[in-house]
């Protein structure tokens, strides 16, 4: 989510077979459909959104925001599960998966060339970039969470405070802190953890003012300078009410 605008996924009426992409202002402008594919993020100058489409996630698309036409970027064998801006917007942190091998954090230049593989098999959820794009925190399938350095030359360090089964949402501006959340609950709780510390400290509590049919809260999305948010969330749309007379 960039302050302006914010790039949002449709699927089901609303965005086909195919899910949908739009762009919308956070002043409550329309949406503007921007094509096909499932929403990933914005570029930090605004120009591009990065997709994955649901019938060929084996791709990233990067559709434009205003004139121009899209660009795919990937390489055959690899599935791609997320994908987020370098803050230069020269380079993309995607996170998927080869056949027959473990998740895994790869690094993908916009201009092309095959993605570069920066972590070991085995990471869990959607990396979160350090402000400088210098470093990354992920979780770990065997409920660790660990913070790597993106050119590889520091060893990873393990970050105590965020519980096992917590997602990160993204990194403070002051490089202190990671928003982590628990997917489903409802509320959903969100607190800051200190990376240094590992002291945890609640930020939020989220749920829509309508909580009928709501079922989860699946993902949860901080703006850069942590002073807005975005959240995701799953209610039943169909049900049928009945009413049964002379029952004894």
């Amino acid at each position: 989510m960039l302050v302006g605008g914010e790039v949002l996924g449709h699927v089901g009426e609303g965005g086909g077979a195919a899910g949908g992409v739009y762009l919308r202002g956070t002043d409550g402008s329309p949406a503007v459909r921007l094509g096909d594919g499932v929403a990933a993020a914005l570029s930090p100058d605004g120009r591009w959104a990065i997709t994955i489409p649901r019938s060929a996630p084996t791709q990233l698309v990067l559709l434009p925001t205003g004139t121009g036409e899209a660009r795919s970027l990937g390489t055959p064998g690899l599935t791609y599960v997320a994908a987020a801006w370098f803050p230069d917007g020269k380079k993309i942190l995607a996170s998927g998966f080869e056949a027959g091998h473990g998740m895994r954090a790869f690094i993908q230049d916009v201009e092309g060339g095959a993605p570069q593989p920066i972590t070991p098999e085995g990471i869990a959820g959607y990396p979160a970039l350090s402000p400088d794009g210098k470093r990354f925190a992920v979780g770990m399938s065997d409920g660790r969470f660990l913070i790597y350095s993106v050119d590889g030359r520091a060893e990873p360090r393990a970050i105590s405070g965020i519980e096992s089964g917590e997602s990160l949402s993204r990194w403070s501006a002051d490089d202190r802190t990671l928003y982590v959340y628990r997917l489903g609950p409802v509320p959903s709780r969100v607190f800051r953890v200190d990376i240094a510390t590992g002291r945890r400290e609640l930020w939020k509590e989220l749920a829509p003012a309508d909580a009928s049919g709501l079922m989860r809260i699946d993902k949860v999305v901080v703006s850069p300078d942590g002073r807005s948010y975005a959240y995701f969330y799953d209610r039943v749309l169909y049900s049928n009410l009945y009413i049964a007379e002379g029952l004894k």
